[in-house]
C-alpha cells in the first residue's frame, strides 16, 4: 500500500512540475538570446513566475517521495512505475494545457500504460527479495568470519 501511494505521489508531483513549469515558461515567449544579458533576463524571468517556482516545489516533491519509494520498491519496479508520468503528463498537456495531442502519442501512452502494468504485477516485492537473499548473505558473511580467523592463525 505504501508503495503505490509513494508511486503516485512522485508521479502526481513530477507531472505536476511538467505542466506548472511548461505554463510558466511558455506564458513569457522564446527564449532566444543567450549572451550574458539574455541569461540573466531568462533567469530573472524564471524566479519570478509563480507557476515555475511551484513546478520546481513540484519537483523536489517527486524527488523525495521517488527517494521513500526507492526504500520500499525495487529500482526495476519503482522507475519503471513512474513513467506513468508520461501518461499523467499527456493528459494534463490535452486538458490543462489545451495542446492537440494526436492518435499515435495516445497509443504510446497505452503502451506506456500496459508497460507499467506488467512490470510493477510482476515479480517478488523488495521485502521477499531481501528475504529470499538472506541465506546468501549470511553464507557470505560466515566466510569473511572464517577468512579472517585463518588469517589470525597463520603466520
Amino acid at each position: 500500500m505504501l508503495k503505490w501511494a509513494l508511486i503516485l505521489l512522485t508521479v502526481f508531483a513530477s507531472s505536476a512540475g511538467d505542466i506548472l513549469c511548461a505554463r510558466g515558461m511558455s506564458s513569457g515567449g522564446e527564449l532566444s538570446d543567450f549572451g550574458p544579458s539574455g541569461l540573466a533576463r531568462a533567469i530573472r524571468y524564471i524566479v519570478t513566475r509563480r507557476m515555475v517556482i511551484l513546478g520546481g516545489l513540484s519537483y523536489a516533491v517527486a524527488f523525495f517521495s521517488l527517494l521513500g519509494l526507492l526504500s520500499v520498491a525495487q529500482l526495476s519496479v519503482a522507475i519503471p512505475a513512474t513513467a506513468l508520468s508520461f501518461v499523467v503528463d499527456t493528459i494534463g498537456a490535452r486538458y490543462l494545457l489545451r495542446e492537440h495531442v494526436p492518435w499515435k502519442r495516445w497509443a504510446g501512452v497505452a503502451c506506456v500504460t500496459a508497460g507499467v502494468i506488467l512490470t510493477v504485477r510482476s515479480g517478488p516485492t523488495l521485502a521477499t527479495a531481501r528475504t529470499q537473499h538472506a541465506p546468501m548473505h549470511a553464507v557470505a558473511a560466515a566466510g569473511h568470519a572464517g577468512e579472517r580467523a585463518a588469517s589470525v592463525v597463520l603466520p
